[in-house]
């Protein structure tokens, strides 16, 4: 079995919800009404917030062990990778529900956002964030308990949450806030120093550094070991660099491909994000252009959002994109060709051709 069988890597999906539900069902003190309601909510929200995306951080997991034994998995390893990568999609469903909140988002993957659906209130959805968390552990410690990497595996999820909550942070505070109302736009914060740590913790860690580092986790590989941090250091390396063109792909995506294609409606602008394309734009306005950021940056009007897009496209922004985009393929092919071992470059051209030109 093999990371390209995307329906074996689903059925495993499955497996772990039906776990998750039994759960439910056997917990203590509860009468049978309640479990039910339980139950109804739970087998909506988990197959509506986790499977739904393009499962890259999940099959990257699979892609990884298939890599680092160098052979086609066994049942039990394909089933152990699929339910670490299942355990990183679950992550970015906690994100995701708490991120679309925040944002104010309105749709997700092509349909609205859980906390805009019928029956789901924010504050149940913040609940759900939580509990989608929770879940990771309940799974990790029924399939993983007895793993010789079990505090390994553990400790990747936990420290990996911290960063990307602290990523989480500097994205949405970019304008600070005074005596709970937000301060007037300081154009000034968005920097590309600011920007390239925002991404760091909120992206490269989660979507890029997760995956491998579990995979070399499962295969036995001690971080500690002369061996081992050779192998972190250069799957952090490469990722870091992997999930900075990501998220530059993502913001430029947000302005500007069609939400029937992008899955959802981007609202970077309107959210005063510290993106990359406002961050390039400070640094190429003239003065009258500056004005139109000044005017419209961080403000829920249609008219003025169009403008700042506008500007980004007199000032060739998606062309300067498209440039990037070039240089950095050309960096990424240069590091991952120095990666040792040489089957260990697998793993990194296989995340590079999933976001190469991608347009959603």
């Amino acid at each position: 079995m093999s990371s390209t069988d995307k329906e074996a890597f689903l059925a495993v999906y499955k497996e772990i919800e039906a776990e998750i539900i039994a759960d439910i069902q056997q917990l203590p003190a509860l009468s049978d009404d309640v479990k039910k309601q339980l139950i109804d909510y739970y087998s909506v929200c988990l197959p509506y917030t986790v499977p739904g995306g393009k499962m890259t951080r999940g099959l990257t997991v699979v892609k990884g062990v298939e890599v680092l034994k160098q052979c086609a998995l066994t049942e039990k390893e394909f089933k152990d990778a699929a339910i670490l990568g299942w355990q990183v999609e679950w992550l970015q469903a906690f994100f995701l529900v708490a991120d679309d909140i925040m944002d104010a988002s309105i749709t997700r993957r092509g349909s609205p956002c859980w906390y805009k659906c019928p029956n789901v209130t924010q504050d149940n959805a913040i609940n759900d964030a939580l509990i989608l968390e929770n879940m990771i552990y309940q799974t990790l410690r029924r399939h993983f308990k007895k793993h010789p990497s079990y505090v390994q595996l553990l400790e990747l999820f936990i420290d990996t949450t911290f960063q990307t909550e602290v990523g989480q942070h500097i994205d949405t505070n970019g304008t600070p806030y005074a005596d709970g109302k937000r301060a007037s736009l300081d154009l000034s914060r968005f920097t590309l120093d600011r920007y390239q740590g925002c991404v760091r913790y909120k992206t490269c860690y989660y979507s890029f550094y997760l995956s491998c580092a579990l995979a070399l986790a499962y295969c036995g590989y001690d971080p500690d070991s002369d061996e081992g941090k050779a192998l972190y250091k250069n799957a952090e390396d490469i990722c870091m660099i992997l999930g900075e063109y990501f998220q530059i792909q993502d913001d430029v995506l947000d302005a500007f491909a069609p939400p029937e294609v992008l899955g959802k409606i981007g609202t970077d602008i309107e959210d005063a994000k510290c993106s990359w394309l406002v961050c390039k734009a400070l640094e190429l306005v003239n003065d009258e252009q500056k004005k139109v950021l000044v005017e419209h940056y961080g403000k829920h009007e249609p008219e003025g959002v169009q403008k700042v897009k506008d500007l980004y496209k007199e000032l060739k922004l998606e062309k300067l994109y498209v440039n990037y985009e070039e240089e950095q393929k050309k960096t990424c092919d240069e590091l991952i060709a120095k990666i040792q071992p040489e089957n260990f470059q697998e793993l990194f051209k296989f995340l590079l051709r999933k976001i190469y030109k991608r347009q959603k």
